[in-house]
């Protein structure tokens, strides 16, 4: 039963992590304008605001903001992630093992955007 469980949270996890490069990128800038790097509380209030799965968003935090600034809000919320895994995983997910990925490279273009994301494996299932 617990393989079954951790199965079925895997999945859910990977679908919100592609949710939020598809959508989060666009939807972001559009809130907050164009940035290399956003604000966790920026990322949370998006996420919440557009209706995407909010249990993963350490995720998108991780994508589209900086290690400090990741690591100072979970203290300040009495959470403990672990950065390096969490990257890990993501970027062997859905960066052909690129752990060193940036938000830059998820956020869209004015001239390129096509409401995806170029250059990442979307490996998960939709």
């Amino acid at each position: 039963m617990a393989f079954f469980t951790g199965f079925i949270l895997r999945i859910k996890k990977n679908r919100a992590i592609k949710l939020y490069l598809r959508k989060l990128p666009r939807l972001l800038q559009k809130d907050y304008g164009r940035s290399k790097r956003y604000r966790p509380r920026q990322v949370r209030a998006t996420i919440e605001r557009s209706g995407l799965p909010v249990e993963f968003s350490c995720y998108a935090i991780l994508i589209f903001c900086s290690k400090k600034a990741f690591d100072r809000y979970h203290t300040e919320m009495g959470e403990t992630c672990d950065y390096e895994a969490m990257r890990s995983y993501v970027g062997n997910l859905f960066f052909n093992g690129n752990t060193n990925f940036s938000a830059h490279e998820v956020l869209p273009s004015s001239t390129d955007f096509d409401g995806g994301f170029h250059g990442i494996d979307t490996g998960g299932s939709d």
